[in-house]
């Protein structure tokens, strides 16, 4: 491994040559002939850090296991993102991208059902498996990943609206959490939107970003790996999606009042249960 400079790039590359149907910006094989993308593997650890985390309060907090899935499925995410950069193999880059549609549906679950008092509408979790269904097996005949980036978008979006919506709701009879909920939908969007922007300046920018890091001395070359950031502005804005579907479920259990939002390093909020006060 090499953090002074690239090593050469090798006729044979460990994991063999590239199936994926994409190959990001970041030049392989250059820090570690292990990984064929060293920055966009590696910050995957923010997917670890943070679903870990977030399972350790779920159980501390002692809420439902629906979160502690979409945690694990933040897990399995950052895991399938990891083998993929790490080999650009092709059935890497599906358990890389599937999960995101996996994990996405549960916390639509999450959302839709925040005002089930007891028990499961199983037609809601039977519509979102067949979403799932379907969208595994058009992707995997049209290899398209155009088509995995609407479906994705799409199960976004439904999370947003109605997030907004129980907002809306909230504002009527809970100020405090009213706040709470607010701060933590801007911060989920703003991480998303950062990464997105960089995600999409990685992509149309390729060439100019790749002439740039050749001239820089190599320790600046990896700050514009811009595609790894979208790692962390993703990580951290799916981990802030499950605390907001987390307090917003006590909110409408009506038991928001036992518990309160911490944040750890300024920005990484998590429910903690708050101390009795005389």
């Amino acid at each position: 491994m090499d953090f002074g400079g690239p090593l050469a790039v090798p006729d044979k590359p460990y994991w063999g040559q590239a199936t994926s149907t994409i190959d990001w910006c970041e030049e392989n094989y250059v820090v570690c002939k292990y990984i064929a993308e060293f920055w966009n593997t590696s910050t995957n650890l923010a997917f670890f850090a943070l679903a870990i985390f977030g399972m350790i309060k779920v159980r501390a907090t002692r809420q439902e296991n629906r979160f502690l899935f979409c945690y694990i499925a933040m897990l399995v995410v950052g895991l399938g993102s990891w083998l993929f950069h790490m080999t650009l193999q092709y059935q890497w880059q599906l358990a890389d991208e599937l999960p995101m549609v996996y994990g996405t549906c549960i916390c639509i679950y999450c959302a839709l059902q925040a005002d089930v008092k007891v028990g499961t509408d199983i037609y809601v979790a039977l519509a979102l498996f067949g979403y799932s269904a379907v969208v595994t097996l058009v992707y995997v005949q049209i290899r398209k990943p155009v088509f995995h980036q609407v479906a994705y978008g799409l199960e976004v979006a439904i999370v947003l609206v109605r997030s907004m919506l129980h907002q809306i709701e909230v504002r009527k009879t809970n100020a405090r959490a009213y706040s709470e909920l607010v701060q933590m939908f801007w911060l989920g969007v703003g991480a998303f939107g950062v990464a997105f922007v960089l995600w999409n300046i990685d992509n149309i920018f390729c060439a100019n970003l790749r002439t740039l890091r050749a001239v820089l001395p190599a320790p600046l070359g990896p700050l514009f790996q811009l595609h790894a950031y979208w790692h962390i502005g993703t990580a951290l804005g799916c981990y802030v999606s499950i605390v907001y579907q987390q307090y917003l479920r006590l909110v409408k259990l009506g038991t928001v009042d036992r518990f309160c939002i911490r944040r750890l390093a300024i920005v990484v909020p998590y429910i903690d249960r708050c101390e009795k006060t005389e």
